[in-house]
């Protein structure tokens, strides 16, 4: 009887764990739909490369229960359009440019000031640190949207254009450039050049028909983007410090358990580190191979910079301080103090 009895308990229990499994196995993955606009081939972009590691990461670590589908290249819309599809949840997750992004929260533009970082491990301290994490904080306060983490490596903007050669800030005087923001708008005219606002999709026509005379972007873009079919001059004088935020829909990302929010926030995190290396491999790769496609690529000497930082920063700095408060320029000068001071360049 004990036998006939121990022997149902296990079928039971064999019945149970089955059913459980299959409940299991058949419930949906949780979908997430990430968008970015920069190059969609993994090892001729960073961004995307984020994006590939980020998803792989994510898959594994949870056993399929997520699953990451990627939309790169803007074939989700332009930089307004994906902040627009991240606010409705049509996107969970966009890795947002600076056009999408200054419109709905200005300070945001901030580390965009040119000059402001001594290099790059600098800047990447200061993003991590307090001041960038409460910029994060009240980016999701003010806009509803929630702000993941920036995205940033070893890249700088690359000047580029096609009248002449860029050697001192004079040598920019009269010419147009795209700007993406504010903040670009306030560097090139304080070395006399003027600013148009386009969005990226509109520049290499805008380059060719010469509604603009140039523009800056990383290395790897202007070769992704074949700028150089319509710009003659690429000048490295580590201008602005380049990077985005990875920003998600704040409803689906408070539906997550807790346990979920810290696996999707580990795994962005884990991801991220695959486009530092490449992105400052990619940087070198873009100059030999414009260089070889024809355009002339200079780079301006550590001890010429100080020409150009000593116009451009205080323009960058003004345009904080009026536009978002003696507040925030006062803060991310402290934040910069406290980076300097803790890396040992202080």
């Amino acid at each position: 009887m004990k036998i006939k009895i121990a022997c149902s308990i296990a079928v039971s229990l064999v019945l149970i764990f089955s059913l459980s499994t299959l409940t299991l196995a058949g419930d949906k993955p949780i979908k997430i739909k990430l968008a970015h606009i920069a190059p969609p081939k993994t090892f001729n972009s960073p961004i995307h490369a984020d994006a590939v590691a980020f998803k792989y990461i994510l898959e594994k670590r949870s056993g399929g229960k997520f699953e990451v589908q990627i939309y790169p290249g803007g074939s989700l819309g332009k930089e307004v359009d994906l902040m627009e599809a991240v606010k409705n949840n049509v996107v969970q997750i966009n890795f947002a440019a600076m056009p999408g992004l200054f419109r709905i929260y200005l300070p945001i533009t901030a580390f965009f000031s040119p000059y402001l970082f001594k290099n790059e491990e600098i800047a990447m301290e200061v993003l991590q640190g307090p001041f960038g994490k409460k910029l994060l904080d009240d980016f999701t306060k003010k806009t509803g949207i929630k702000a993941l983490d920036y995205l940033a490596g070893y890249t700088y903007m690359a000047i580029t254009n096609n009248k002449r050669a860029i050697r001192s800030p004079g040598d920019m005087k009269g010419l147009k450039f795209r700007v993406m923001d504010p903040m670009g708008t306030a560097m090139f005219k304080s070395f006399g050049a003027s600013a148009v606002p386009m969005a990226f999709a509109e520049l290499f026509t805008s380059l060719q028909t010469g509604v603009v005379d140039g523009q800056t972007n990383p290395p790897f873009i202007i070769a992704w983007a074949k700028f150089n079919q319509v710009q003659k001059y690429l000048t490295m004088a580590k201008s602005q410090y380049g990077y985005q935020l990875i920003v998600c829909n704040k409803q689906w990302y408070d539906s997550l358990s807790p346990v979920d929010q810290k696996l999707l926030n580990d795994s962005l995190k884990a991801g991220l580190r695959a486009g530092d290396g490449l992105g400052l491999l990619l940087e070198d790769k873009s100059l030999v191979d414009l260089a070889k496609a024809g355009m002339k690529v200079n780079t301006i000497p550590e001890k010429d910079l100080i020409n150009f930082q000593k116009i451009a920063r205080p323009a960058g700095l003004a345009f904080i301080r009026k536009a978002m408060g003696d507040q925030m320029a006062d803060g991310l000068l402290q934040a910069i103090d406290a980076a300097e001071k803790k890396l040992g360049y202080k």
